[in-house]
């Protein structure tokens, strides 16, 4: 008897097992870790934006999904705000400055290497283009060089920021 409950028992828990394994979501099928956070030529640039920020007392902000700068209005219907809200949801800027007291954006910018070339890229650079516009946020598109001289990005960064947008 004491053999027939052990044996029933073990075949409960391989059942178990089993269900638990076909239940379980094998992650590794479908996901990879990334090696780096960013690119070398967005590394380079924030290692110089990094500096300007620090003399425009501005705090740096890298890799922002634009959810996080744009949202939609509550007013608009449930289904037609989800419409909206998926055009944005995969998106990300390269670089946001904010304001350290309270984190207002103050300049957006996008660094253009090469996939902006990229027909894919061209019709996303388009949307954002449109999009930020629109909504009279402030986005400054720049090159990726070899080499940044601080003092003439920090001179161009100054002429982009603004203070006309994020009005209720």
């Amino acid at each position: 008897m004491e053999y027939i409950i052990i044996i029933l028992l073990l075949i409960y828990i391989l059942i178990g097992k089993i269900k638990n394994k076909e239940n379980k979501l094998e992650y590794k099928k479908y996901y990879k870790p990334k090696k780096y956070l960013i690119s070398k030529n967005e590394l380079n640039f924030y290692k110089i934006l990094i500096e300007i920020a620090n003399e425009l007392n501005l705090i740096v902000f890298a890799q922002v999904s634009l959810y996080n700068i744009i949202q939609t209005r509550k007013e608009i219907e449930y289904k037609t705000r989800e419409s909206y809200f998926r055009r944005i949801a995969s998106k990300s800027i390269d670089f946001v400055l904010a304001d350290p007291d309270n984190c207002r954006i103050k300049l957006c910018i996008e660094l253009d290497d090469s996939t902006h070339n990229r027909q894919d890229r061209i019709k996303r650079d388009k949307f954002i283009n449109e999009l930020f516009k629109d909504l009279e946020i402030d986005l400054l598109r720049y090159p990726v060089y070899k080499t940044y001289y601080k003092d003439t990005l920090k001179r161009i960064i100054q002429e982009n920021i603004k203070e006309h947008y994020y009005i209720d």
